[in-house]
């Protein structure tokens, strides 16, 4: 089996590229073992591979081989064979974090379609999610809404309010261990229900906790083709057998169905399902194209493929993959504060917004990221609500990971008391709405009301009293270019104009039209309180101008008796209202504290009749926004009318304000709050995200059957690269193989070390022993072999690379289940049935008759679609593994690995992907330093060229001597058609899924963006992912030297003057020299005084 001497555990010094300073900062911040005190328990990165190792041998059955495969394993992890960072964190770390898993993520159970079967779940993914594991769910085996529910004697609300439910507990769980709880929620096509799901999280406040994801059939792409109609179906329960003609084609469609209890079922394992009604595919697959291009969600999930490819075709039914967090978080995004359940339902490529303190870099302010569109990790699992002192909440599974004070956590392992970090700068906002809407919903959400105006009409009035009533004619106007702009009757004029009441100092607008209108926003009686929707995802403009106004009317500049102390404060007797309000201004960089001002009580008062009367006084908060947070909260929001601003401005004339806002809130309270749907997102390079104005971890996603669980490693390319960069260049083939054999133990073993919380995830994970090794380095190896990514020479290259990993892998399953048995699933018999025959007609050619029964290792190497493509360049092991059953049931999946690569793997490019840039700046915290030090940062390809080749090397260089050879290429330079090229290249080998996405210009038209998912679809991928975003401007942590030298600086100087300068420019200040963007960070964060 070993073709590798042992001995060979380190390259020759003169070719080992030295690790770059970012990278080691990465290792020592996420990956390096530490006592509670801070202690370091790895004492460098090879003590971090010693640990990990000696905690995989020790799974091993005696001290011999236990010595032995420790040595192994540490050759193989020195050699690039990189675990998943569950397992590099927390393997061999239980006497610091007893309560990690090595698991990355689940999918629930199948949910019924039953009260019992939906809250069932429920309380599954809860568990889940506490355990730090994210969940994903099918949605769509719940009957559509308006369907007759017997036992009720009602008509159903449909899946789309049961995901309500998950979603509600989704946002109270968070998973744990390195990463943030979330749910992935997934649904048929052809449901009655999915033109809903589709837009269901563009309705206000929905779905917010989750990733959505369409299952896409084979049928439906062919009916896009053929411009067919596309019959939307759901089962005939056993009960319903009577009222409907079976044996009708246009009423009755026999189809695939994940569950087939009680509901009719042919031998052949189809299941009768009622035709709804039909559609155009054309127009259906439209909806899904807009959406997908404008939201990047829903996802695009190819099911068909997936499970036709699936090694345990004949006892799954993969339908989901895995989450985190509930539906109703809100992810910060370019789309604005967007639940994630909606996030989930539109299945769009995500643009995060990361707080740099998760970064090595440290410091305060945030940057953006992108991030993989949301998917449900489980549409049940426990989950803990977690609040603090200053009002902050979140639900999260007890494994969701959440940056502290004390460092990164699992919910389950958070203290009453500690700290959570608070989104510390300013992020990212959406597009819709205007500064004119934004005023008129803050003005009503402050002193609006609705009233009965008889005949079934509401309307909508606007009061503005004392200094307020100045803004009168600005909104009247604005309310009558709405109505104008909604009219129906042009013939008619409606309008609107202020109503003047001396007496009371008052002035109001009333219109029953506004009413209507505020509708379309989600905007009414019973919503009045909620920040609404089109504002959680609006302009800056609208968000600054619904503050504002709101704060106008309610708000106050409350300064102390002693005038040493000043604070803005906003009252309401509705709390919920002052906790979305919090979130918002979380996205300014506004930290603040909601607190209960008064309980409620009976209060004697004026009864309007002459007399008093004593009356039931509801209980008051108030939100507080004081400290350096008041002085931002000013800069950037401030009041509408100038009063409440001049007492501010008046009171700081005089005063030294600080800068000493910590951004963190101590936690109140832990609680269970039930089982709920869980979705998440993956932000490949720092797996770190901001919801709900909290600061935490994230989750990666693979597609798994009910109660599944993934665990992941990649093998790092570059480590098999002799001569690169030469014409002598070549990929050592035989080292990478035995590589790829020595972590396929390993990663068996983490099998037993794994940690999940439910005892169906248990059991499952013991009985199929699944896992998921891929690769990392693609882009950078390509480059250093002098080929460019995305060509024919490359894509030949990567499906060698998958092929050889393949047939290696499975060379350990046969050699693994001869030493320590298979998997249980191998040697459990089935009995043959007429849904095999069905899927596999070659059984019966091989004589196999319903009733019979076969192994499930015969069914798992014979019959498989992936090991009939093993068996095309290795029969006689796939033969072998037919006779003696494997040791695992699936070997491969291509994870996202932004930080292992960043930090492990010196910045080697990540997973299947090319690098990202050659060479860009990272910004760092040196003690003593009170600016930030801009630190190179270059891809590993380049620091290989630089160091091996020429030291004066750098992308876009002028002088001859200092320039790249044109295969340096990164991520802008691929066409879309090439990202699924080499997707396609790697799919025929990996028999999990690939994480990849195809970026696209802003730009990119959007004919042509459809071309690339029906490209996708032929190229036979089992998934399409797309990112098209617009270009962010420069953020302080991560950007390349031409973002620099574009971005222009304003300081004002003590006398007045005002000097430009670009943003890599040298200035010299208080002693020290800076580049232009750093200092003006420095001075903006407060570090120095005025300039």
């Amino acid at each position: 089996m070993s073709t590798v001497r042992l001995e060979a555990v380190k390259q020759d010094p003169a070719t080992e590229i030295p690790m770059q300073p970012a990278s080691a900062d990465i290792w020592d911040k996420k990956y390096r073992l530490k006592t509670k005190q801070g202690d370091a328990v790895d004492a460098d990165i090879d003590g971090t591979y010693q640990r990990v190792a000696r905690a995989l041998a020790d799974a091993e059955p005696n001290p011999e081989k236990r010595q032995y495969w420790y040595d192994r394993f540490v050759w193989a992890l020195r050699r690039g064979a990189i675990p998943a960072g569950r397992i590099t964190s927390n393997a061999g770390a239980l006497e610091h974090k007893p309560a990690t898993s090595t698991i990355n993520c689940t999918v629930s159970g199948t949910i019924g379609d039953s009260m019992d079967g939906i809250l069932e779940k429920v309380h599954e993914a809860g568990l889940t999610l506490k355990a730090g594991c994210g969940i994903g769910y099918e949605f769509s085996t719940l009957r559509p809404k308006g369907a007759f529910v017997a036992g009720a004697g009602a008509y159903t609300s449909g899946p789309m309010s049961f995901m309500d439910i998950y979603d509600k507990m989704c946002f109270t769980v968070s998973s744990a261990g390195g990463r943030r709880g979330a749910q992935m929620g997934t649904f048929d096509i052809s449901h009655p229900d999915a033109k809903d799901f589709i837009r269901a999280k563009r309705e206000d406040g929905r779905l917010r906790q989750f990733n959505l994801s369409l299952l896409i059939t084979d049928g439906f792409m062919e009916a896009v083709e053929n411009d067919a109609d596309w019959p939307l179906v759901f089962p005939i329960s056993d009960k319903e057998a009577g009222d409907v003609d079976l044996a009708d084609p246009e009423k009755v469609i026999w189809k695939e169905w994940p569950q087939h209890q009680g509901y009719i079922v042919r031998d052949d394992g189809l299941v009768a399902c009622r035709v709804y009604g039909k559609i155009r595919a054309h127009h259906l697959w439209d909806m899904i194209m807009v959406s997908t291009y404008d939201y990047a969600e829903p996802g695009f999930i190819l099911i068909d493929r997936v499970n036709e490819m699936n090694n345990n075709w004949w006892c799954e039914n993969i339908r989901a993959t895995n989450p985190c967090v509930t539906a109703d978080t809100r992810l910060a995004t370019q789309h604005g504060m967007v639940p994630i359940g909606e996030l989930y339902a539109s299945g769009e490529a995500i643009e995060a917004t990361v707080d740099m303190r998760t970064l090595p870099d440290g410091g305060r302010g945030v940057t953006t990221r992108p991030a993989k569109p949301a998917f449900m990790t489980a549409p049940r699992a426990p989950v803990y609500r977690v609040r603090t002192e200053d009002g902050y909440e979140i639900k999260a599974t007890e494994w969701h990971d959440f940056y502290t004070e004390r460092g990164k956590l699992k919910l389950g392992e958070l203290q009453l008391g500690d700290r959570l970090l608070v989104q510390s700068g300013k992020g990212q906002f959406g597009t819709d709405g205007s500064e004119d809407l934004g005023l008129l919903l803050g003005l009503l959400t402050g002193d609006g009301h609705f009233t009965n105006r008889g005949k079934g009409q509401e309307a909508a009035i606007v009061t503005l009293w004392g200094e307020d009533r100045a803004l009168a004619d600005r909104v009247a106007g604005y309310v009558n270019t709405l109505i104008a702009g909604a009219s129906l009757h042009a013939s008619r004029n409606y309008t609107v104009a202020p109503v003047a009441v001396p007496e009371r100092n008052q002035v109001f607008i009333r219109s029953v039209m506004l009413a209507r209108l505020l509708e379309h926003y989600g905007f009414t009686r019973s919503t009045k309180l909620k920040v609404p929707e089109v504002v959680w995802r609006g302009s800056e403009d609208c968000v600054r101008a619904y503050l504002r106004a709101l704060f106008q009317t309610d708000g106050t500049v409350n300064i102390s008796s002693s005038s040493q102390s000043c604070s803005v404060r906003l009252a309401s007797s509705q709390e919920s209202l002052l906790k979305d309000v919090q979130m918002l201004l979380a996205n300014f960089g506004v930290f603040c504290r909601v607190r209960k001002r008064r309980e409620a009580q009976a209060k004697t008062m004026p009864n309007g009749r002459g007399g008093e009367q004593s009356y039931q006084c509801v209980a008051q908060y108030e939100l507080i926004v004081d400290g350096e947070s008041r002085e931002q909260f000013m800069r950037e929001i401030g009041f509408l009318l100038p009063a409440k601003n001049d007492k501010y401005a008046n009171w700081a004339q005089d005063k030294v304000l600080r800068k000493t806002q910590r951004f963190a809130s101590r936690i109140e309270s832990i609680e269970y709050v039930g089982e709920h749907a869980v979705f998440d997102t993956t932000q490949p390079d720092q797996n770190s995200v901001v919801f709900n104005g909290l600061v935490t971890g994230q989750c990666g996603e693979q597609p798994l059957p009910p109660y599944g669980a993934c665990l992941l490693g990649s093998v790092n390319l570059t480590k098999f690269v002799r001569n690169p960069f030469t014409d002598q260049a070549t990929f050592d083939w035989e080292e990478y193989k035995e590589v790829v054999r020595v972590f396929t133990r390993m990663l068996d073993n983490v099998v037993e070390i794994n940690g999940l919380p439910l005892q169906q995830q248990r059991d499952e994970i013991m009985r199929k022993r699944r896992h998921g090794m891929g690769f990392l380095g693609l882009g950078s190896t390509a480059t250093m072999l002098k080929m460019k990514y995305g060509s024919k020479e490359s894509c030949d290259f990567t499906e060698r690379v998958a092929r050889e990993m393949a047939v290696a892998g499975w060379e350990m399953g046969l050699a693994l289940a001869q030493e320590k048995g298979p998997a249980p699933i191998m040697e459990e018999r089935f009995a043959v049935t007429a849904e095999m025959l069905r899927k596999r007609p070659e059984m019966a050619a091989d004589g196999w008759k319903v009733g019979q029964e076969i192994p499930g290792k015969v069914l798992h190497a014979k019959y498989s679609r992936y090991m009939q493509q093993v068996a095309t360049v290795a029969p006689e092991l796939v033969d072998a593994l037919a006779e003696t059953g494997s040791r695992f049931t699936h070997h491969s999946s291509i994870a996202p690995t932004g930080t292992i690569s960043l930090s492990l793997a010196n910045n080697a490019s990540n997973g299947i992907e090319p690098s990202f840039a050659h060479h860009y700046s990272r910004n760092v915290i040196r003690e003593g330093k009170k600016s930030k030090e801009k630190v190179d940062v270059f891809s590993f390809e380049l620091l290989a060229y630089r160091h091996l080749v020429n030291a004066k090397a750098m992308p876009y260089a002028d002088a001859p001597d200092a320039q790249l050879p044109d295969y340096f290429i990164s991520a802008d330079d691929i066409s879309p058609k090439e990202h699924v090229d080499v997707q396609a290249a790697a799919q025929k080998w990996v028999d999990s899924s690939i994480s990849k996405t195809a970026n696209v210009p802003t730009d990119y038209p959007y004919e042509d963006f459809k071309s690339i998912y029906t490209y996708a679809y032929h190229q036979g991928l089992k998934g399409c992912t797309t990112f098209r975003f617009n270009p962010a401007a420069f953020q302080g942590v991560l950007v390349k030297e031409k973002d620099l030298e574009n971005t222009t600086y304003r300081f004002e100087l003590e006398d007045g003057e005002v000097v430009e300068v670009k943003g890599n420019e040298q200035i010299e200040y208080d002693g020290e020299v800076h580049s232009a963007a750093n200092l003006f960070d420095a001075l903006k964060e407060g570090y120095y005084g005025k300039f």
